[in-house]
């Protein structure tokens, strides 16, 4: 049929030309053919037990084995081992019954060396349908293969999530990042729509159904889009910002063929971008407050102190009297906050040991934790550690963010509070409440001058813990906990030139004695790194 036996069918031909020439003219077509595939495939005919019986010679130089050296062997001799046997049987059970098989096989030549081929094997059938042996054909596909494997091992090691649909929306591939992210088996997915997967046991549905919603509208436009979505892996964790983008891919009838999405975190990016914005709004607010502060406390305290004396003159307006004061003080401690932003970022800085501070910061507190029921517990890996800093700034910034979540808890709970070292020679401060979270559009806005949800409040106190810790070159991050509260971080550059010796005494110059923190009956634990209130 192929290579030797053309010989013989050109044998043939030549004694058919005169007798039969409307035979011997397909026969010569039939030639041709045979001819062109061998030039063309690498062709090999097995019996039914896989036994090689012929093969051709682009088996023989893509293998590297010669033809005598194939025959009566099975395929196994160019086996690479990379397939499983279950692979194999399936295509056994599809020949066997009769069916052509289709798939890519990796086999391995003589001298070691893989090569990928686009397989097709065909089987024929004798009378009765059953078939007496088989027929391979194989082209190179090696190269591609390659580009292939290249593009898998940069779609497993992106950290973006990339998922590749059909014209149906359904999933013919998707990278590590993203079956993790929605909690996808790797052998399920495959296939299925969108809709069939919203409807499986995955934790990331969120990500599925903004992905349904921004694929009806790519194919709608029948453009690119790229836009930013709130998201979340789990139903009880926090979202996580992605910038989404998905480009539609268009037949020239106009029909849909595919998709490709793209999902990067950029939540982090977002953080320095909402960092930087209340960067520029609070130096407004500082050049504002340096010019008005001082102007206006002057004032103020001329007025309450007439008033105080209005209220021993006037005993029965003593009420009203009391209630403007307490406005008059509200009003003065906003503007000892913009005083704050407007003070000069590198004034009275000193080599500051953190622990002194929350040390401070918890006797000042622990009136208000114990009325609230609230129990405070600080792990302290190191007792030494220092930045460089203004400690009163330091002492207003972990008193903002304590008693906010205190605030947080009114009917109780536990307020954890972290020290330790990061990777990048930073002090890190976390403190985490059991309160009732923010909710996730409201965090984005935390820090912006005069945005507040409290009641009361004015809206200057993170803005101002914010300026504080950019003035000591560190960050502050928000985020809320799971399955309830939040979790604030600050991160302060650690003291280059070495860590401070225990004094007994903060800073500020305030005497902090572990008898004072442990007075009323509380357990105490600061020498040993935890502290309950």
């Amino acid at each position: 049929m192929f290579g030797n036996r053309l010989h013989e069918l050109e044998s043939v031909l030549f004694q058919l030309e005169d007798v039969h020439p409307h035979v011997a003219r397909l026969l010569r077509e039939l030639s041709d053919i045979n001819g062109a595939l061998d030039e063309a495939l690498i062709v090999a005919i097995t019996d039914v037990r896989g036994v090689i019986t012929y093969v051709n010679r682009q088996f023989c130089e893509m293998s590297q084995y010669k033809a005598e050296e194939l025959i009566g062997q099975t395929h196994r001799i160019v086996n690479s081992g990379y397939h499983s046997k279950a692979f194999f049987r399936d295509m056994w059970r599809t020949i066997a019954r009769g069916q052509v098989w289709r798939g890519e096989i990796r086999n391995r030549a003589k001298d070691g060396t893989y090569y990928w081929v686009d397989t097709i094997i065909v089987p024929c059938l004798n009378a009765k349908g059953k078939p007496y042996q088989y027929i391979s054909f194989r082209n190179v596909v090696t190269r591609r293969k390659e580009v292939e494997e290249r593009l898998q091992t940069l779609l497993a090691t992106m950290p973006d999530l990339v998922a590749f649909l059909d014209g149906e929306g359904r999933l013919l591939q998707a990278n590590d990042a993203l079956l993790h992210f929605v909690g996808l088996d790797r052998d399920m997915y495959r296939g299925r729509s969108i809709e069939e997967l919203l409807s499986a046991e995955v934790s990331g549905k969120a990500l599925l159904r903004d992905l349904k919603r921004g694929m009806d509208e790519a194919w709608e436009l029948k453009t690119s889009q790229i836009g930013e979505s709130w998201i979340s892996a789990k139903e009880d964790e926090s979202p996580r910002v992605f910038q989404r983008t998905l480009v539609p891919v268009i037949e020239v009838d106009g029909r849909k063929s595919g998709l490709v999405a793209l999902y990067r975190d950029v939540t982090e990016q977002k953080k320095m971008e909402w960092f930087l914005r209340r960067a520029d709004k609070i130096s407004a607010i500082a050049e504002m407050a340096a010019g008005i502060a001082h102007e206006i406390r002057n004032p103020i305290a001329a007025i309450r102190w007439s008033l105080e004396a209005m209220a021993l003159r006037f005993p029965e307006a003593k009420k009203e009297l009391s209630a403007m004061t307490d406005e008059l003080a509200r009003v003065d401690s906003i503007v000892g906050e913009l005083l704050v932003l407007a003070k000069p970022t590198d004034a009275q800085f000193e080599a500051v040991r953190v622990v002194d501070v929350l040390e401070v910061v918890c006797l000042l507190l622990q009136s208000q934790a114990r009325k609230q029921k609230v129990n405070i517990q600080v792990d302290i890996q190191d007792r030494d550690l220092a930045v460089f800093g203004q400690p009163n700034h330091l002492k207003q910034l972990f008193l903002n963010l304590m008693k906010n979540a205190l605030e947080a808890m009114q009917e109780g709970g536990k307020l954890q509070i972290e020290l330790k070292t990061s990777q990048q020679d930073y002090v890190t401060i976390s403190i985490a409440d059991d309160g009732p979270g923010i909710p996730p559009e409201v965090l984005p806005r935390l820090g912006e001058p005069f945005f507040t949800t409290k009641p009361n409040g004015t809206g200057l106190g993170l803005m101002t813990c914010h300026k504080i810790v950019r003035d000591h070159g560190g960050s502050l991050h928000i985020a809320n906990r799971k399955p309830h509260g939040t979790h604030v971080e600050v991160r302060l550059p650690i003291l280059k030139d070495g860590m401070l010796k225990r004094s007994g005494k903060c800073a500020s110059g305030n005497e902090v004695s572990i008898e004072a923190l442990a007075a009323g009956g509380r357990s105490e634990a600061w020498g040993h790194g935890k502290m309950r209130a």
